[in-house]
């Protein structure tokens, strides 16, 4: 049992994760957010029975501070969940990590990582933000006391029931828009594509507190598909065929891609930023995109890492597989 804090515990991933952990029953889970929380509710600690308020308002610009925080509220284990896009959620992460050196009582850290292997080129990930990601496992490296460990779930596979699956993610659509009928595939669309459900990764994230050493990697993809299967699988639950479109993927590489009617529409929603706003949204799909095409997402060529789905298989309930989630969006169908 331990003391744990989420940092950006109230955004899309990171309020996930501050569910996941406080279900299991174990932690005393605190939120840090720099926004100024409402709620003021406390919670019963199960390590000592005593009440505490979980959420800290938090300021990232002084390391010494973060060092008392993590300090006053005896915290084991650090969790990070910024959106890694900018230098200033790269910066505050950076000294989460310096602090949580510091501090005598944090044992453990996990960074924003929660996608793929990022140390690699861009002849396998083009994508530009893994920079920011790389600047942290630099800072870890230099730790002396923490053990720390990345977490890959791949792809997300909500975003192929979006919107009729339950989700916290933003609409995008990455190669199939079942709505519209349309599929964007690049290359031959053999390139294999792991995934995991947003739940479920949280689930696992939780899970993997439990165990006694941490690899360096540690996955929780409960499905892998090639893109065609993937196609095949919607086109059996709406029962009717995809318009299936296939592009070079230097075409991804250099941007000059087909775009999806969602995307162009998610775009638009934002009139004061189109057309830009629809340039930045389709080179992010493109080098995401281009990231599976080159075998990015590919979990079958990982080696040395710990797949959480089979260590903890037949003692926790079984995460959702590709299968389940497409035939829940799309098994009737679509109208308007």
């Amino acid at each position: 049992m331990a003391v744990v804090a989420v940092a950006g515990g109230l955004g899309d991933l990171g309020r996930l994760i501050t569910e996941a952990l406080l279900e299991t029953g174990k932690y005393e889970v605190y939120i840090m957010s720099r926004k100024i929380v409402q709620d003021k509710s406390d919670r019963i600690s199960p390590l000592t029975g005593k009440r505490y308020l979980p959420n800290i308002q938090t300021g990232y610009s002084s390391k010494d501070s973060l060092v008392e925080q993590l300090t006053v509220n005896h915290v084991n284990v650090v969790i990070c969940a910024f959106i890694m896009d900018c230098d200033s959620a790269s910066d505050a992460q950076l000294r989460l990590i310096r602090a949580a050196n510091q501090c005598l009582c944090v044992q453990r850290f996990i960074p924003s990582e929660f996608n793929v292997e990022y140390n690699v080129g861009d002849d396998i990930l083009p994508y530009p933000e893994k920079r920011f990601h790389l600047a942290a496992r630099q800072e870890l490296e230099k730790t002396s006391t923490l053990e720390y460990a990345y977490i890959y779930p791949g792809m997300f596979m909500d975003y192929f029931g979006l919107p009729r699956v339950m989700s916290t993610l933003r609409p995008l659509c990455f190669f199939v828009n079942p709505p519209n009928g349309q599929a964007v595939l690049p290359g031959d669309g053999e390139a294999k594509m792991s995934m995991t459900f947003t739940t479920d990764f949280a689930r696992y994230l939780a899970l993997a507190l439990e165990l006694d050493h941490w690899p360096r990697i540690l996955t929780t993809a409960a499905s892998t598909v090639s893109l065609n299967e993937l196609v095949r699988l919607v086109e059996k639950n709406l029962g009717r065929k995809l318009e299936v479109r296939y592009q070079p993927v230097e075409k991804l590489l250099n941007h000059e891609t087909f775009d999806l009617p969602t995307n162009v529409d998610i775009a638009k929603r934002f009139p004061q930023r189109f057309p830009q706003g629809l340039d930045q949204l389709r080179a992010l799909i493109a080098d995401l995109e281009a990231g599976v095409a080159l075998g990015a997402f590919d979990f079958g060529k990982l080696n040395g890492h710990l797949d959480l789905v089979k260590a903890f298989e037949g003692k926790v309930p079984a995460p959702k597989r590709i299968e389940e989630v497409i035939e829940e969006a799309w098994k009737a169908g679509f109208s308007q």
